[in-house]
């Protein structure tokens, strides 16, 4: 019995060994899983902190609007994940627009921007609002105009892009600022590298989260939550917004809309292309009841029962999304 002892203790070591590498080799496969996609800059807008320094003086920069009462960051607030608490976009004068102002949250990620994806770029979608006579209702050259009177950014010019002012550069500066509104340190982010533990209830919305039954990563996957893909999720039997149609002029896409990264999902209330909805709580019982059988409706969009303790544990999981940090450094 002896012999056999001595005989089983090293292969007992090498057994708790090749677990312990094997553990070590999971996590290591799940951190490489979770690692944040690079940003990809431009060939001709490169990466530079002069470039950003520009940027970030521009997206605060009243003088964009025509009576110098908004800027970009008017719409997009740095308290709020760089978004607004209102249900449609208000521009200058108190016009609205008809859709509800998205968050810049991880924005240097997506393939392209609104939710129509009207642009291919952060550099075209600099003008959309720009030029929109409900936003900031001014032309490119009145922009510069009005900019070439301050010193200053003819010289953040320069040192960024080597000549003056220029309705290019102001393009080129206000996208690469907003290439850099990283959110990665989010609770999630956190458990997903194994700094932290999940409570119970943020483990049973997460399974419920991933579920074939609500099956909600089936569209909001990823690293940032969402594949970028055009859907109508039943909102309504019928739109007043056509959504991707209008770019497409195809009629299967009337009512489709880019699916929304869930990042900072928490704090971006309300929801939906239009803001109709307030609370996730909200969210949740429109997704239960199966919508309203749009001809667009996703097939995705098929209802489903859920029990309030589940329903507490799936915003519990959504509210881990939330990047608190990327908040207080925007303070």
């Amino acid at each position: 019995m002896i012999k056999r002892s001595y005989t089983i203790y090293p292969l007992l070591i090498v057994i708790y060994a090749l677990l312990v590498a094997s553990t070590n080799k999971g996590k290591k496969l799940l951190l490489k899983h979770w690692e944040r996609p690079t940003v990809v800059y431009p060939p001709n807008n490169p990466f530079s902190k002069s470039s950003i320094e520009l940027g970030s003086e521009l997206f605060f920069e009243t003088l964009l609007s025509k009576d110098s009462s908004i800027s970009c960051q008017s719409c997009h607030l740095v308290t709020e994940a760089f978004a607004d608490h209102l249900v449609v976009g208000e521009g200058i004068l108190g016009r609205t627009v008809n859709r509800n102002t998205p968050s810049l949250t991880n924005i240097g990620l997506h393939p392209y921007f609104m939710v129509d994806g009207k642009f291919n770029s952060l550099e075209e979608q600099v003008l959309g609002p720009i030029n929109e006579h409900r936003e900031f209702d001014m032309s490119p050259e009145k922009v510069i105009h009005r900019l070439k009177n301050i010193p200053r950014y003819d010289e953040l010019s320069k040192a960024a892009y080597d000549e003056s002012i220029n309705i290019e550069i102001v393009k080129k500066a206000l996208a690469n600022f907003e290439r850099t509104l990283v959110s990665e340190d989010s609770r999630f982010d956190q458990f997903m590298k194994g700094e932290i533990e999940f409570t119970a209830e943020e483990k049973t919305g997460w399974k419920l989260f991933k579920s074939p039954k609500l099956n909600c990563i089936q569209c909001h996957s990823g690293y940032n939550f969402t594949n970028y893909s055009f859907e109508n999720n039943g909102l309504y039997e019928t739109y007043l917004d056509s959504g991707r149609a209008l770019i497409t002029g195809i009629e299967k896409d009337i009512a489709k809309f880019k699916i929304p990264s869930l990042r900072n999902i928490a704090v971006t209330y309300p929801y939906m292309h239009d803001g109709s909805i307030k609370s996730l709580e909200e969210v949740i019982d429109h997704y239960s009841s199966g919508g309203k059988g749009h001809k667009s409706q996703s097939d995705m969009i098929k209802g489903f029962s859920i029990q309030a303790d589940d329903k507490n544990a799936l915003i519990a999981y959504l509210e881990t999304l939330t990047d608190t940090r990327f908040v207080e450094k925007s303070e």
